[in-house]
């Protein structure tokens, strides 16, 4: 029999700016923990704009399911703001900015994203993302996106790119799962030459 995580009741939805990169958002949801279990909402338009002044429109939902050790990214589609959240296990989730012109141009931001804690990061147009699967059991990864996808205009970066120097929990190069799509995504340098 599977334990219930422990879930923060939450009556109304908050809000965070990352402070190192403020269009960097953390939300956390509403939740109701009881003794059945938990029911929480993962997305209010309405709610959402009045209380947290969160004005984007959801076009696309997705969902993906990661062994221990994958890593995903870094990817990036122009005009797609994603919504992530995870429904079961555990990652490492990173934002990497490359907006022209933006005083936070090539920093990146991670964060842990749990079933437990129900937290979302918002990340918005222009911002490579890629995460690490660190739960053994695997995780469970849901994606709001704000376009639909578009294999013609995605692209991504190396995740493991020196310029960006990503500091990824898992290290051990033994315990790594990486497309190999994914490890022959070009360098940081050569997407500042564009």
């Amino acid at each position: 029999m599977s334990q219930s995580p422990t879930i923060v009741k939450r009556v109304k939805p908050e809000i965070v700016n990352i402070e190192a990169i403020p269009d960097l958002k953390l939300i956390y949801p509403k939740a109701f923990p009881d003794e059945r279990g938990f029911f929480s909402e993962t997305y209010n338009m309405e709610d959402w704009a009045n209380d947290l002044g969160f004005k984007e429109i959801i076009k696309q939902d997705n969902h993906s399911y990661s062994k221990y050790g994958v890593l995903r990214g870094l990817h990036t589609q122009p005009g797609m703001g994603k919504l992530v959240s995870v429904i079961s296990g555990k990652i490492f989730d990173v934002a990497v900015d490359i907006r022209p012109g933006s005083e936070t141009y090539g920093k990146w931001h991670g964060v842990e994203l749990d079933a437990e804690s129900k937290t979302i990061f918002w990340i918005p147009s222009g911002f490579l993302h890629g995460f690490q699967c660190l739960s053994k059991e695997g995780a469970h990864v849901v994606y709001k996106c704000s376009a639909g996808y578009d294999p013609k205009t995605e692209f991504g970066i190396n995740p493991f790119d020196e310029d960006i120097n990503i500091i990824w929990p898992l290290t051990n190069k033994n315990e790594l799962i990486i497309s190999e799509r994914d490890q022959q995504h070009g360098s940081f340098k050569d997407l500042k030459k564009e």
